[in-house]
């Protein structure tokens, strides 16, 4: 522990030196290395579930005391969630959800929608309401009530509805705790740099860390063949037809691509796209994945359990242990995350990474953030 407290503090010096390069010895937040009990708190945030919008939700909420040097600390691996804390339509909408009551919020934590009429707000609610409603540019005496709660299984959505005329209503909608994407991360850093005048980059070992995929969100033409591969996946008796795997250029939820994988009750040979990628051995990690379908079923001889994103575990290019898996949700449903979180065995050098949907339908993937969630040697 100690070993990977003095990286953290070399890691964070240099940034520190780097930002005064920069900014020519003046910079705009006031960069200070985080004590242990500062760094512990980021940690615990880190450690949490963040795979339901309600476990994003129970994050902000943990970080609700934070001090700017713990938010920086914790925007290294959360920066969406520490945008929410900079000034902004997010942060508006954060302070109406930090108004509510403790009972009220318990409803938030356990993935709840609460429906508050204009007759049931409260002082606390109205005066945080007055901020979003100037920053809508609406008269908050046209208030008429609030809705906030879960979307889509994706994100919070806080709708605030004011009556504009005597039969017509205008609702304005903040969306709170969006799913992690290597883009969407990107550009909150990017804000939070505008905002800190220092930007909060990821560790390059132990909590907090990236491991590296190639092209995580499919961007590259030839991603399929470069950095990604197809390999022959399940197999039902016959040589052909061939599922359809490609890239999509109209479908995705981080930067423009996606990739596509379709097929039929007459597909016999299915593939999974797959890569390799260098883990560091006895340590805890989190892969995110995000994923979509429509009309994805069971047919033929298929099996429901082929239908998952899968880490192997290798020495040598041989496995070391079982694989581990995430299941995907069958039907027709928007952009939803999948995540595996599990400890990398003693021996491993390596985790290959497959993508399949050996099923009929069309199924999606996009964005994945593979991370070290606990440096500490398990072994």
């Amino acid at each position: 522990m100690t070993d990977q407290i003095s990286r953290m503090r070399a890691t964070f010096h240099l940034l520190c030196a780097m930002v005064l390069l920069l900014t020519g010895g003046r910079s705009a937040f006031a960069v200070s290395f985080p004590t242990e009990v500062e760094q512990a708190r980021a940690d615990r945030v880190v450690s949490m579930s963040d795979v339901a919008p309600s476990d994003r939700i129970n994050q902000l909420l943990a970080a609700r005391e934070f001090n700017d040097t713990e938010l920086f600390a914790l925007a290294a691996t959360h920066p969406i969630l520490v945008q929410h804390f900079i000034p902004g339509d997010l942060r508006l909408a954060l302070d109406y959800l930090f108004s509510l009551t403790g009972a009220e919020l318990h409803k938030m934590r356990t993935g709840g929608t609460l429906i508050r009429p204009l007759r049931m707000l409260s002082q606390r609610e109205k005066a945080a309401l007055q901020s979003l409603s100037s920053a809508f540019g609406v008269d908050q005496e046209k208030l008429r009530g609030v809705k906030i709660g879960p979307q889509d299984g994706r994100t919070y959505s806080l709708e605030v509805t004011y009556q504009m005329k005597r039969k017509k209503t205008a609702t304005y909608e903040v969306q709170l705790v969006p799913p992690a994407t290597p883009k969407r991360e990107e550009a909150a850093r990017d804000a939070l740099t505008r905002h800190f005048g220092a930007r909060p980059s990821r560790v390059g070992h132990g909590v907090g860390s990236a491991i590296s995929i190639r092209d995580s969100s499919f961007e590259n033409p030839y991603s399929l063949a470069d950095g990604w591969r197809l390999e022959r996946g399940r197999v039902l008796g016959a040589v052909t037809p061939v599922q359809e795997v490609m890239l999509d250029e109209r479908t995705a939820i981080d930067g423009k691509n996606s990739v596509r994988f379709y097929a039929t009750e007459r597909t016999r040979v299915f593939q999974n796209v797959v890569q390799e990628v260098a883990v560091q051995p006895g340590v805890l990690t989190r892969l995110r994945v995000q994923h979509k379908t429509d009309n994805v079923r069971v047919e033929f001889q298929q099996s429901r359990a082929d239908f998952k994103v899968q880490i192997t575990f290798l020495n040598a290019g041989m496995p070391v242990a079982n694989p581990v898996v995430a299941q995907g949700r069958l039907g027709s449903h928007a952009w939803e995350l999948l995540a595996i979180e599990h400890l990398t065995p003693a021996n491993a050098t390596e985790a290959r990474i497959e993508l399949m949907c050996s099923l009929s339908g069309t199924a999606w993937f996009d964005g994945l953030v593979y991370e070290v969630i606990n440096g500490e040697q398990q072994w």
